[in-house]
């Protein structure tokens, strides 16, 4: 029986094309059907115990079958559906497997999933990943399963004679918060970005009109300035043919927790294989050239191992994981400062290409506030950290992760515990949405604006300013009062994305850049191979509720760099 992660993950499909019926059919036939028998019959001796202190169920058709079924084959509609029963209930109950899940709704309650707390646990997502996307082995599975001490420094009650070197959880969380979390190690991260995404821009020419699309230029240039500055440039040199192979491995990596073997579903394994082998020729050489005891021990970044985050982190991998776990681990790592940000990315320009007056807006924001002149050469240059404060540059950073981030945050519960006036028993599953979150009415939603759509300005207030000579102005400002707990595209609580400032950043800074130094025209809108589409882009849904959506279109556009 897969896990609810495995079970998350079983909603992901091809980037590329979308899915074929073909291939849902087969996966129907060969997994979920024999795993929906076998729920039925489970279900079938499975009573509701205590029902009247525990939340609804989600209604339906087979009992312990079509809540299930509809989960794992159609994410999306899944959870509209289950919106209009969390309209009465803020939380809501259905088997998956022999596992009771709820969906969880309303912010006091998605606060309660993230405050630290020993009745939850968010173990059991990373353990499917260690599993199936790094390939760890039994052992080193056992070795964080078995690791009961949590997260933090000091260790969980009745766990504190456990060696410091067997707390494998909080090792890695130290790791994360100190060269990805901190606010001085994301900055040198964000600083190394832009210069090595100002160096590709720089690559066009001045004056000339060129055409391009949004999803090859954030797949090429921005990503490639990710993946440098985080893990070197040696690791381009080592393998050819890299950055294709990141993107079959990032576009299809989702689908191996599903637990399919080989012959069922090859073209995941293959990728992995294939990727893998490249990060463990990227880590076998940085671990044989890098001199610990030299110059560059406690650099910002060199060319090897690249970021010094990512060297540290390979320091603890050499003494605690093998080589194919570790060269998972690094892939991992890959996919994260590519696959969300890149996404969020492409998003960002769709909306500031097909929209003049927001693209003109935010040219003047960045340009009467980050645009420096030398007083010698009059050479431009932009301020890229104050473009982080700009309030329309921020609004439109939130609002695309508002809308096109879906993540299922997922918590065990270990001991049962109250929650909504309701008692959740040891061994439920809980999900906060944050689709159903980030698209509530009540909190975000406008007279004008519905929370379903894209409305730049959402996240702007107004103040009024007087000056000396007594002339008022309204000056505008970044504002995301009032929802706490409403907004959680990066998860929360100790297991919040450490890497989520050097994605704002990447994203900001990439936005930022391009509105700033280009001049730019819509041309129109395409699918993903190239023709042309006369309906705008929209989130590709087979990817709802574990990561960012992608458009499923691309806009062709031209453009010419002005300085």
């Amino acid at each position: 029986m897969p896990s609810l992660a495995t079970a998350v993950k079983m909603t992901f499909t091809e980037y590329t094309m979308g899915p074929t019926t073909t291939m849902i059919e087969n996966r129907v036939v060969f997994w979920v059907l024999p795993l929906m028998a076998m729920v039925l019959v489970v279900g079938l001796v499975v009573s509701r115990r205590d029902s009247a202190q525990k939340p609804p169920w989600l209604r339906e058709t087979i009992p312990f079958v079509s809540n299930a079924w509809q989960y794992l084959t159609n994410m999306q509609g899944f959870l509209e559906r289950s919106n209009q029963k969390l309209h009465k209930s803020r939380l809501v109950g259905f088997r998956l497997g022999a596992r009771t899940l709820y969906l969880v709704t309303g912010a006091q309650n998605v606060q309660a999933m993230f405050r630290p707390s020993r009745g939850l646990s968010p173990d059991i997502f990373m353990l499917d990943i260690m599993e199936y996307v790094w390939a760890a082995s039994k052992e080193e599975l056992g070795k964080f399963r078995n690791d009961k001490s949590g997260r933090m420094r000091k260790p969980a009650l009745g766990t504190e004679g456990r060696p410091v070197h067997d707390r494998y959880w909080a090792s890695q969380h130290h790791l994360h918060s100190e060269f990805l979390a901190r606010s001085v190690a994301a900055n040198r991260l964000g600083e190394l970005y832009y210069d090595r995404f100002r160096e590709k821009v720089e690559k066009y020419p001045i004056g000339k009109w060129t055409t391009a699309t949004v999803r090859n230029f954030c797949m090429s240039d921005m990503s490639e300035s990710a993946l440098t500055t985080f893990m070197g440039d040696r690791i381009l040199e080592l393998n050819p043919g890299f950055m294709n192979a990141m993107w079959k491995f990032i576009l299809t990596a989702a689908e191996l927790p599903w637990g399919l073997p080989r012959w069922m579903n090859p073209r995941p394994w293959r990728n992995r294989d294939q990727f893998h082998a490249m990060t463990r020729k990227y880590l076998e050489s940085a671990w044989e050239n890098f001199d610990w005891n030299g110059p560059d021990a406690d650099a910002d970044w060199e060319p090897h191992f690249g970021s010094r985050a990512a060297r540290e982190i390979a320091k603890w991998m050499k003494e605690t994981l093998s080589l194919e776990t570790s060269a998972g681990l690094a892939a991992a790592f890959i996919f994260g400062t590519n696959a969300n940000a890149v996404r969020m990315a492409m998003w960002g320009m769709i909306e500031l290409i097909k929209d003049p007056s927001l693209y003109g807006a935010v040219r003047e924001e960045i340009n009467s506030n980050c645009l420096r002149l030398d007083p010698d050469t009059g050479a431009r240059s932009l301020d890229a950290f104050k473009m982080l404060k700009l309030p329309i540059l921020q609004s439109i950073y939130v609002e695309t992760l508002r809308l096109h981030v879906s993540v299922n945050v997922t918590r065990e519960v270990i001991e049962s515990m109250p929650l909504d006036n309701y008692n959740v028993e040891r061994g439920a599953l809980l999900q906060a949405p944050s689709q159903l979150a980030h698209h509530d009415e009540t909190v975000w939603g406008d007279a004008q604006h519905p929370a379903s759509e894209f409305w730049a300005m959402r996240h702007i207030t107004y103040t009024k300013k007087t000056d000396k000579s007594g002339n008022t102005t309204q000056t505008p400002e970044f504002n995301m009062a009032g929802r706490v707990g409403a907004f959680f595209p990066y998860g929360g609580g100790i297991s919040i994305c450490p890497g989520r400032h050097f994605a704002k950043q990447g994203i900001i800074f990439t936005l930022g850049t391009l509105v700033s130094r280009f001049d730019i025209d819509f041309i129109e809108w395409t699918y993903l191979d190239g023709s042309k589409s006369d309906c705008p882009a929209q989130n590709d849904k087979h990817f709802a509720g574990a990561v960012g959506m992608p458009p499923d279109r691309d806009i062709k556009f031209r453009w010419k760099r002005i300085w």
